[in-house]
């Protein structure tokens, strides 16, 4: 069996002691493909230079992530557009609203909506696939996050993609899926809390499905607390199939294709 993980950040700092040693560990755990997404100006060009290193096997994905959004300017604009419109930059992302306010650090919502509405623009203009980044606030119920979200998406082109980390209700889950993006799935499904997201995502299938870890965070259950890294996506896999009902290969088949599809990748 042979796995994608569709959502890494390889070149945080968390792997600046031993990258090449993960990476070949994640080759010899049947991960033989990987995306890094390059959240602002300053990841972009060391995700290309990743890729090169790992040609066919890591490939990049490049944008301004909402915790960046004040950086968005004509000029970054301009720069991000150059590099989307390099082969082997496969998709704009990770783009969109994160209202979970931390260490009593408010973020500006409305800068968030601007640079998530500029970057859709582009991705329409480019005809390109979006991965999306969408977290709620802290209160329980204050789900505004993402019907902002859909609001911004509904006034623009849809170009499809990916709901990376999706952690929110069923209603949000279908929303998306009628709108051509598919949900990525990562360690939390298997976290102990998270029932009423395994409902949402047996509901969903595995034909919407794509496997992800966001490394270095986001550890599957058994290894909460340590540093996450590719190599647990087959791990994640175990817990998709449990959760739909599904036989393991047919999860790696299936999430596998949909991770080619939407990021057109060489088979």
């Amino acid at each position: 069996m042979e796995f994608i993980d569709s959502h890494a950040h390889l070149n945080d700092e968390a792997f600046d002691a031993d990258r090449k040693e993960v990476i070949e560990q994640c080759f010899a755990a049947g991960v033989k493909r990987m995306a890094e997404i390059a959240c602002e100006v300053n990841e972009w060009a060391p995700a290309l230079k990743l890729s090169a290193e790992y040609e066919g096997a890591i490939f990049p994905v490049c944008g301004v992530h909402p915790d960046y959004a004040s950086t968005l300017n004509s000029q970054t604009l301009k720069d991000l557009e150059n590099y989307l419109l390099k082969p082997e930059v496969k998709a704009l992302g990770e783009i969109g609203l994160d209202y979970n306010e931390y260490e009593g650090c408010p973020k500006d919502r409305e800068m968030q909506k601007y640079a998530f509405d500029v970057q859709l623009k582009l991705s329409a203009k480019l005809n390109m696939p979006i991965v999306l980044h969408c977290r709620k606030s802290r209160a329980a119920d204050d789900f505004s996050a993402y019907e902002d979200m859909f609001s911004i998406l509904k006034n623009n082109i849809y170009t499809g993609g990916i709901m990376h980390c999706f952690s929110g209700r069923e209603q949000d889950a279908f929303r998306a899926l009628d709108m051509g993006y598919k949900l990525g799935v990562n360690g939390i499904i298997g976290y102990k809390k998270n029932d009423d997201l395994r409902a949402v995502i047996k509901k969903a299938g595995l034909k919407y499905l794509h496997l992800e870890t966001d490394c270095p965070y986001l550890p599957p259950q058994s290894k909460r607390g340590q540093r996450n890294n590719p190599s647990y996506i087959p791990e994640i896999a175990v817990t998709v199939a449990e959760v739909t009902g599904e036989s393991l290969a047919k999860t790696a088949d299936i999430t596998t294709q949909n991770t080619i599809e939407v990021y057109k990748l060489k088979i």
